[in-house]
């Protein structure tokens, strides 16, 4: 694949994470055999089994994050980059292009690691910034991996990238690919064998 319809790929899949959820947590505990609570982290908030999900954390002390302000700004820099992606794929050869696409792919694995980190954080606090006079005591705090199983009392929350996540994720080796990719090599015009160059010459 050339690099244009690479950045072009990471653009349309960059602009079609903001329509599917970023990350997912699913809850289960062994006296609820065969069932699960949801949650979802969309560009507008969480979604999915927020009231379940909300009144078992209020046992143990921890406060349900109703309001996440850093979506807005992931929001607009995905859409920012999306439009980066896509001039990009837009531009033809030369030194400064490819100059400009390195750029842009570097600015996008930046964006991961920044939300990555961004989204641990926010794990972290739901662990530990805890309501000291809740029900139950016996839970300590915990901090809840961004990808993988976390124990919280008898609830196992599994957290995973969504198909938001997905989608970025691989907009993001695109861009990449694209931006590592070799300039390909000059085929000669033409060929000749050497019997003919001695021909000429005689």
């Amino acid at each position: 694949m050339s690099r244009p319809r690479l950045f072009f790929a990471a653009a349309v899949l960059a602009a079609i994470s903001l329509a599917l959820p970023f990350w997912g947590f699913r809850m289960s505990a062994p006296q609820y055999p065969g069932e699960a609570l949801h949650l979802r982290v969309t560009r507008s908030g969480i979604t999915g089994d927020v009231h379940e999900v909300e009144t078992l954390q209020q046992y143990i002390g921890v406060r349900f994050p109703t309001e996440l302000p850093e979506l807005k700004w992931v929001v607009a820099f995905v859409g920012s980059l999306a439009l980066l992606l896509a001039l990009a794929a837009l531009g033809g050869r030369g030194t400064i292009v490819r100059g400009y696409r390195r750029c842009v792919a570097g600015l996008f694995l930046l964006f991961l690691l920044a939300s990555a980190a961004l989204l641990q954080m926010r794990l972290y606090g739901v662990g530990h910034q805890r309501d000291p006079h809740a029900a139950i005591q016996a839970v300590r705090d915990f901090t809840p991996l961004a990808v993988g199983p976390t124990r919280v009392g008898n609830f196992t929350v599994w957290s995973y990238p969504h198909l938001g996540g997905i989608a970025l994720a691989l907009a993001g080796v695109l861009s990449v690919i694209g931006a590592s990719a070799r300039k390909p090599a000059l085929r000669p015009i033409c060929a000749c064998a050497p019997g003919d160059v001695g021909g000429a010459a005689a």
